[in-house]
């Protein structure tokens, strides 16, 4: 009875029930579209992430101890290129900067500047790419401040290392 009249309320304002429940049900479509879509989303970023696990071969951990050469502060994920020497022989490597990176004798990476000398402690990544390959990955887990850069002037070509030590004085040497 109470339906009936709402029924006949509702046809005198111009307004029909079914057309208000399938704007309701369009909506809940679409709703349930966008979680579907969301959770298949979901569901392969964690596939992909133990396939990722599973492809690592070994990992290693060791050290190094060099120049700051290169630093991407800035970048996502960060980069620090480090020089060092290995017998007679030097040397380049470049690490990722882990996001939980231990930083020692400084407050923070900021604070550490080209040429300042540090040691690496690093995790050497070794996986197995998609195509078979082997890939190593170097990813920077503790970073240890030793000493700060050493300015070194490099004289230009033909210019003797007395004629650049008067050039700093403010003096102008003879050639």
């Amino acid at each position: 009875m109470i339906t009936q009249i709402m029924k006949k309320r509702l046809h005198r304002l111009g307004e029909k029930p079914a057309c208000r429940q399938a704007g309701i049900t369009k909506v809940a479509e679409i709703g349930l579209a966008v979680v579907l879509v969301l959770g298949l989303i979901g569901v392969g970023i964690v596939y992909a992430k133990e396939k990722a696990e599973a492809e690592i071969k070994k990992v290693e951990t060791k050290e190094v101890i060099g120049e700051i050469i290169s630093f991407s502060p800035m970048r996502n994920p960060k980069l620090i290129g480090v020089a060092y020497e290995k017998g007679d022989v030097g040397y380049d490597a470049f690490f990722e900067v882990d996001k939980d990176v231990k930083i020692v004798h400084k407050k923070s990476l900021d604070e550490i500047k080209l040429g300042d000398r540090v040691a690496v402690t690093y995790n050497e990544i070794t996986q197995i790419t998609e195509e078979g390959r082997e890939q190593t990955k170097r990813v920077a887990k503790k970073i240890r401040f030793v000493k700060p850069a050493t300015r070194k002037l490099r004289p230009e070509p033909g210019k003797t290392k007395e004629s650049v030590d008067l050039e700093i004085k403010g003096l102008k040497g003879s050639e």
